[in-house]
């Protein structure tokens, strides 16, 4: 079983690494100013990429804790009272502390979150049992970060189309 584990680990990997590389190829080439405008509700590229960087480096700490033996809880992530806000007052801190970083930091964190996250996947196998990450329970969801990255990318290329910017 370790094996056919590490199997649908490294399947998964694959997976989120190329989303990446698409999620930064919808991204490429753009000026400061087109990733600065906002498109995304009040959002611009630059608040959309500070998010997926927020939530990647949260899942990956999650991992951590559940590979610790630990509840997996996401760092700044509050659903205490479950009143249904608590996703958007994590993406508009993710924002809010972004607004002032560089595009080229912002990248930086984007990467440094994959990385951390990339490892904590890679200690799935051998650490927790392979029925902990079947489709639907909370490592294996916490480990798809190339799912997240997906449900931004078409919107960032039909943003792209819609404004004529090249990419």
């Amino acid at each position: 079983m370790p094996d056919a584990l590490r199997a649908q680990v490294d399947a998964l990997l694959e997976a989120n690494r190329a989303a990446r590389a698409e999620l930064l190829t919808a991204v490429d080439a753009l000026t400061a100013e087109q990733r600065r405008e906002a498109w995304f509700g009040a959002w611009s590229l630059h608040e959309v990429i500070a998010h997926i960087a927020a939530w990647q480096d949260g899942f990956a700490i999650a991992l951590e804790r559940m590979l610790a033996g630990e509840r997996p809880v996401i760092p700044g992530f509050d659903a205490g009272g479950d009143d249904g806000d608590a996703t958007d007052r994590f993406n508009a801190a993710a924002a809010e502390r972004a607004a002032g970083q560089s595009w080229e930091s912002l990248l930086s964190a984007l990467r440094a979150a994959r990385e951390r996250h990339e490892a904590a996947v890679r200690r799935i196998p051998g650490t927790l049992p392979a029925d902990r990450f079947i489709e639907g329970r909370t490592a294996r969801r916490l480990a798809n970060a190339g799912e997240h990255d997906r449900e931004h990318i078409d919107a960032i290329l039909e943003w792209r189309r819609s404004k004529g910017y090249r990419s």
